[in-house]
């Protein structure tokens, strides 16, 4: 048989941190250890856990129920998506964050990961290096060794191991971007917003430094807005910035959060409309077009919703739940583990010093305990000796999450 790629075989030698987390949480793997998959809690899920909006729901079933609509959802799409999904977009930006948009900045997509891969083709060349915070997602490290052979990994810590503080000093971070920048003339810097895996908000002069980096030295600054809608810290203002005023500047979104469309796949990137021009090209190679089914289902959502204030309510009532998913999963770590963690301030995750190797710490709590974390080091150096704490799954069932930290507590005796 012949030989896959070389790429392929050499990142198969290596392993994926986003591979071993999905493997670890499988239920195959879970069994193989011994447990009920049934009665094992997990704080491993990278997905939200609350409802989707009945309107949306509603949005399907009136496509669906209509033979001549459901007839029209087969149809290929604008490879850029729909210019009123498109527009509905650029209107629900205006109204949530109060981004100006047009509609000619707007490219949609199978998923903010397909959108990523797409984005580093168009924007970079192999070789390019790409600066990346320490810890950070861990699903760019292969996009970048897929997308760009060559290019080197920027990081710059922005979480103190002993102190267990994410971005002690604002000051020390930009010095260390700039001196990256200035050296290394990196072609992209991805920043998580809210990050993934820490659910911290990178403050604003943070971010605005960074942004002026990239003007400087003809760089593009990505925003990952994959979390932005369960945001419960201040909005920065850099929550409102738009590629009309920053020509720099690229917002990678999804609609895996927001809606709870995790598996209903759509994205849309929002950036200069060369950029944008350049996407259209690449994704006529990747995608083709966006899924048309869904793009009618979300833009007669999002239209309707804004009009009559329903989709505020159900962005707002459901960051409030996550708000108050993190208070409990913090409060508990506190109370039954007293380990240093995180407070999240949006977003999904908090992070956790277990002070041992992170990996040796999963595997004996959840064989012991059938309670699953996920170790930290898929996430970078700085989170060797930690782990990845989900409340995302568990949103809507705040008992589950504290019954899984007495379990914990019981076998480690504090």
């Amino acid at each position: 048989m012949p030989e896959l790629s070389s790429l392929l075989q050499a990142m198969k030698e290596k392993p994926s941190p986003i591979r071993q987390i999905m493997k670890m949480a499988s239920r195959k793997n879970i069994i193989n250890m011994g447990l009920n998959p049934d009665e094992v809690i997990s704080y491993g899920g990278g997905w939200v856990g609350h409802h989707a909006p009945e309107g949306f729901r509603d949005a399907y079933q009136d496509i669906c129920a209509d033979r001549e609509r459901f007839h029209g959802s087969g149809k290929y799409s604008p490879t850029l998506g729909f210019d009123e999904c498109r527009a509905a977009i650029a209107a629900m930006e205006k109204m949530l964050f109060d981004v100006d948009l047009d509609e000619e900045n707007v490219i949609v997509g199978q998923s903010s990961t397909q959108l990523t891969h797409d984005l580093l083709v168009t924007v970079a060349n192999p070789g390019d290096d790409v600066v990346l915070l320490d810890p950070t997602y861990a699903n760019y490290m292969g996009q970048i060794e897929m997308t760009l052979p060559g290019s080197r990994l920027l990081r710059v810590p922005v979480l103190d191991p002993e102190s267990w503080e994410y971005i002690p000093s604002p000051d020390e971070v930009v010095e260390r971007c700039t001196e990256l920048c200035s050296r290394e003339s990196p072609r992209v810097m991805i920043i998580p917003a809210p990050d993934n895996p820490s659910s911290q908000v990178i403050p604003q002069e943070v971010v605005a430094a960074c942004m002026d980096l990239c003007e400087e030295h003809d760089m593009y600054l990505v925003l990952d807005q994959a979390y932005k809608t369960q945001c419960f810290a201040s909005p920065p203002a850099y929550f409102s910035w738009s590629p009309r005023d920053h020509p720099h500047l690229v917002a990678v979104n999804s609609n895996s959060k927001w809606c709870r469309g995790l598996g209903r796949r759509l994205g849309w990137i929002e950036a200069h409309r060369d950029v944008v021009d350049g996407l259209e090209r690449t994704q006529q190679c990747s995608i083709l077009c966006p899924d048309s089914l869904h793009q009618q289902a979300m833009t007669g959502y999002i239209n309707e919703g804004l009009e009559d204030g329903s989709l505020q309510r159900y962005i707002e009532e459901s960051r409030d739940a996550y708000r108050r998913a993190a208070e409990i999963t913090v409060r508990e770590i506190r109370e039954h583990l007293g380990m240093p963690c995180l407070t999240p301030q949006g977003g999904l995750y908090t992070l956790m010093k277990v002070g041992e190797d992170g990996d040796a710490f999963v595997r004996r709590v959840l064989k012991n305990t059938g309670v699953l974390f996920i170790p930290g080091k898929g996430f970078g150096d700085t989170l060797k000796h930690g782990v990845r704490i989900s409340y995302g799954p568990h949103v809507e069932q705040p008992e589950v999450i504290r019954q899984g930290f007495e379990r914990v507590a019981d076998y480690l005796g504090t």
